[in-house]
């Protein structure tokens, strides 16, 4: 009989987390580019084994996420641990708060997708264009420039719900699964529901009630007024909480807007205060190839007017070509009292 010994199992990959050491330099366009050919992009495919350019592409993506959030910190931003007053040391779930959180009249805040980093719109978008355009960098300059009452920010981080005890940090499934293993052939570690969760943040839903019923509360001035964003699942997720607990929110959040792909993922809106409000203080930014704010249909799936994200390839690009439209929309209620939305005729309904 032949059997195969311990060691004669191939060893884990291993990458630096260090663009140069990895081959790539960020240019004076802010994009990531090979340091032999400066044409070209991060590449993925390193190798016909996954498990390597998994590896590599975490070892990658764990530098840009160290340089967007040094350049975050130096925007006005803090980096909040969850649950409140949780120490770096501690499991906790990292958020992004604006330094004028407590003092701010009008709060804007970001719910992402559930599998993405703190941070991150599109991880496509930094490869192709540059790490400000895909990241919330762009998002938190143009609030920061585009308005006399300077909005408080605050990043919510759904994605980033396992705490990986070796690391002391928070981690996506993405990074989970590139962790460390014994062998290059070992099956990823296991998640223990009570070690490698945080209470009260045990998914998304969790992590979002957390936000409403005790950091916003806690951190921000009473009544401040909200707008919300919610991206991908993030918008059945925050409509579902304000739906369960619009008596408590509705004298508060003041517009919405979703980011999504044609079809809505969540349950249909039910009738009440709610969905009036969502009716008339909600736009849902959805793929589409027409230009950025085009009137599209949609408002029966929705619950509300529908307008062109910009761009059909992907979901996760839907923020980095979007969020000025959302940002102008905010904009628009703020300055309007009483504003509402109407029923928009969409351009595919115009008869030419």
């Amino acid at each position: 009989m032949y059997r195969l010994h311990e060691s004669a199992l191939p060893a884990d990959f291993q990458f630096p987390a260090d663009l140069e050491k990895l081959g790539y330099a960020i240019n004076d366009k802010d994009q990531i580019r090979s340091l032999k050919n400066p044409d070209q992009e991060f590449n993925f495919f390193v190798s016909k084994n996954e498990r390597m350019n998994m590896v590599q592409r975490e070892a990658h993506n764990a530098c840009i996420r160290k340089n967007i959030q040094s350049r975050v910190l130096a925007s006005s931003m803090n980096l909040t641990n969850l649950p409140l007053g949780t120490p770096s040391t501690k499991p906790h779930i990292p958020i992004y708060t604006s330094t004028n959180i407590a003092t701010c009249n009008r709060l804007i805040v970001y719910i992402g997708e559930s599998w993405q980093d703190l941070g991150i719109f599109a991880w496509r978008t930094i490869g192709h264009e540059s790490i400000a355009a895909g990241s919330i960098l762009h998002f938190i300059d143009a609030i920061q420039s585009s308005s006399t009452e300077s909005p408080g920010v605050l990043i919510a981080n759904t994605g980033q719900l396992l705490w990986y005890r070796g690391g002391s940090r928070a981690v996506t499934q993405t990074t989970w699964m590139a962790l460390p293993r014994q062998w290059a052939v070992s099956p990823p570690m296991e998640i223990d529901e009570e070690k490698n969760r945080v209470p009260g943040h045990r998914d998304a839903k969790e992590h979002i009630a957390s936000i409403f019923d005790d950091v916003i509360p806690k951190m921000c001035k009473k009544g401040v007024a909200i707008n919300v964003i919610g991206m991908g699942d993030g918008g059945p997720i925050i409509a579902e909480y304000l739906q369960g607990n619009w008596e408590n929110w509705k004298g508060q959040v003041k517009a919405a807007a979703i980011g999504s792909g044609s079809i809505w993922q969540g349950d249909k809106i039910a009738d009440g205060e709610f969905a009036k409000f969502w009716e008339e203080r909600t736009r849902a930014y959805i793929q589409s190839d027409e230009p950025v704010g085009t009137p599209l249909t949609g408002r029966e799936d929705f619950g509300c007017n529908c307008y062109s994200a910009g761009q059909n390839e992907v979901l996760e690009r839907v923020m980095p070509t979007a969020h000025s439209e959302m940002l102008k929309f905010f904009q628009l209620v703020n300055d309007v009292p009483g504003y509402r939305e109407l029923p928009e005729m969409a351009a595919e309904d115009v008869d030419v």
